[in-house]
């Protein structure tokens, strides 16, 4: 996770609860890997958060069970940490309100430590938990209404990127999004994994205060217009070159990376996290395109589902099989681990957590590392969805859009 510098880093089923303000289960579900074991491949995945390792959380611990984890999300982490252009403040801002949404104590835990050094009290925490129309300014306030929105809507809003572009470029916006996603990121994978509040941070979430029912939910209304155009080859300097089209072959590139070529310095590490999901995972291709497909489609992220039909297709889904990720477990023909992994994303979407039932089954199938690697999946593209629709990445002429289904 962060020991924040910087920053490292609905609309379905509400199976276990937690989306309604239950708290989540103390129960821890992965032990951490103690110290003394550590192996070099360890700490350098450590490392590659952007922290010396004697500053591990208990999370890195956690995901030492699966070093290669620690070595495909940390290099977007340490980009967040350390290089994004949003101040800390915003940063932090963003950050306490996403773990307050989620139920992540373990995040929040962490996080204050660093607000409190940028000038934050219990006052201003007290706020931020009962959210943007708490009394604040309307810049802070608008930096909580768009956590909100990309927690909830999965979309930052017209007003939204709109105030936002007064203060922040291109570059800058882009941190942002991916920042407030980071966040719900890294406490869907602590509230998941069972992570506890490291000893070395007491402050734990503010008592007295409901917490609303803040249902993560599809944007209704896709983007028919990018809000970030894609940048053309004949305006590619020599670095989006370098990213784009390396060998100089000129074949076509995709509108998603074309567009985030807008920012190099985030493009490298962001690719690294998804080439890790894609390619370097424990879980079959199979597995992983049913969670890739299903977080897409709860998000509204069409751009998202249209890209991996094609690659469902590739690993030999057919297109009932594809179609019955977007009706969801209800749908009449699913196979039991096929029907738990669908079952497993809404309820990440829905409560940044796994019900008991659904961890326990899935422990059934799985090793931790590949337990590990089903919640990276699926928030890594909860993050990826965010950010197509809230730049407004359009769907290349030759794709599939989404199923005539209710959503």
């Amino acid at each position: 996770m962060m020991t924040l510098r910087v920053l490292t880093g609905v609309c379905c089923l509400c199976l276990s609860g937690v989306a309604h303000g239950q708290s989540i289960s103390s129960e821890i579900r992965i032990l951490p890997v103690d110290e003394t074991v550590w192996t070099a491949d360890i700490r350098a995945g450590i490392e590659s958060f952007g922290i010396n390792v004697s500053d591990a959380t208990n999370l890195h611990r956690v995901l030492a069970n699966h070093p290669q984890s620690l070595h495909g999300i940390g290099p977007l982490a340490a980009y967040l940490r350390q290089r994004s252009m949003v101040t800390v403040v915003d940063q932090v801002l963003m950050g306490l309100r996403a773990a307050w949404l989620c139920r992540s104590e373990a995040v929040w835990a962490e996080l204050v430590i660093e607000a409190r050094s940028v000038g934050l009290g219990d006052q201003d925490f007290r706020r931020i938990a009962e959210g943007p129309d708490a009394g604040w300014g309307p810049w802070d306030a608008t930096v909580l209404r768009a956590t909100d929105e990309l927690y909830r809507d999965s979309f930052l809003s017209d007003e939204s990127w709109r105030l936002m572009s007064m203060r922040y470029d291109l570059q800058q916006l882009m941190d942002i999004i991916f920042t407030g996603t980071e966040f719900v990121m890294l406490s869907m994978l602590a509230n998941s994994f069972g992570v506890q509040p490291d000893e070395r941070w007491p402050d734990r979430f503010p008592v007295g205060i409901a917490r609303s029912a803040v249902e993560a939910r599809a944007n209704p209304s896709p983007l028919t217009e990018p809000r970030v155009e894609p940048i053309h080859r004949d305006e590619w300097s020599d670095e989006v070159q370098t990213l784009l089209d390396p060998g100089g072959t000129g074949g076509s590139v995709l509108n998603l990376y074309a567009t985030l070529a807008h920012h190099p310095i985030l493009f490298r590490p962001r690719a690294v996290q998804s080439a890790y999901i894609r390619i370097d995972s424990t879980l079959s291709d199979r597995a992983r395109e049913i969670l890739i497909l299903r977080i897409g489609w709860l998000c509204g992220s069409e751009y998202e589902w249209s890209q991996h039909v094609r690659a469902a297709r590739r690993v030999g889904m057919n297109d009932e099989e594809i179609r019955r990720v977007a009706i969801g477990v209800t749908a009449d023909g699913w196979d039991p681990l096929s029907q738990l992994l669908i079952r497993a994303v809404d309820e990440l979407h829905a409560d940044s957590n796994l019900s008991d039932t659904t961890w326990a089954l899935l422990s059934e199938y799985y090793s931790n590392a590949e337990l590990i690697d089903v919640v990276i999946t699926v928030a890594g593209y909860r993050m990826v969805s965010v950010a197509l629709n809230s730049i407004g990445t359009q769907l290349e002429p030759d794709r599939q859009r989404f199923p005539d289904l209710r959503r």
